[in-house]
């Protein structure tokens, strides 16, 4: 860009350190609980256990003789069967790395966009440019994404891998998601317009 340098103010340096430490400590502690979920699958089977609630089920292991992981499922997701139908550590095992993995990928997408746009302003480069604008329609892509077929990724997961009875719940789509993704596409738009002004000024000097 031919255009005036973009001097960021002091706080941006700060918030891209905070997002850095962020992104690096995500990673670290989606590794940590995926190890963790390794470490339990080690356990025996007959640890696990299934209770059935009033609108959830409870996936349950003892870690020692005071100390109970347990993970909710709601019905919507997976069907109140007979206990005995299902393997209780496969299901354990199958919605605790699912919704783990869902969420770090989440987390960790949009604070490595956000991070990417920070940088950029740090380097001098005015926030309204093309890729800023291009990293923004991604993220809002993304929640959208997220907010449509995470629950919905968990439910078949469950269906294929531990009930094997095909139920599908379509009303799983966070509709406040959807609406932030939208209104992070329409802040991209802003993005790209600023942009496009930006080159249209510098263009005349």
């Amino acid at each position: 860009m031919n255009g005036i340098e973009f001097k960021a103010k002091p706080g941006f340096k700060r918030m891209h350190t905070a997002l850095k430490i962020g992104y690096w400590g995500g990673i670290g502690l989606l590794i940590a609980f995926v190890c963790f979920n390794i470490w339990i699958g080690l356990k025996p089977q007959e640890l696990f256990s299934a209770e059935k609630g009033i609108m959830h089920w409870f996936f349950s292991v003892p870690l020692s003789d005071t100390v109970t992981k347990s993970v909710m499922v709601p019905f919507t997701y997976f069907q109140p069967i007979n206990p005995d139908k299902f393997d209780a550590k496969k299901a354990y095992l199958v919605v605790s790395l699912t919704n783990t993995v869902l969420v770090f990928w989440a987390y960790l997408y949009s604070i490595g966009k956000i991070r990417l746009i920070i940088g950029s302003i740090l380097s001098g480069i005015s926030p309204f440019s093309l890729a800023n604008a291009a990293r923004l329609r991604r993220l809002g892509i993304a929640v959208i994404f997220y907010s449509l077929l995470a629950k919905l990724i968990l439910n078949i997961l469950i269906c294929l891998l531990v009930t094997r009875i095909f139920s599908i719940n379509l009303g799983s789509i966070s509709l406040i998601g959807i609406i932030i993704g939208i209104l992070v596409l329409f802040v991209s738009e802003i993005f790209k317009y600023g942009a496009l002004l930006q080159e249209e000024h510098d263009s005349t000097f």
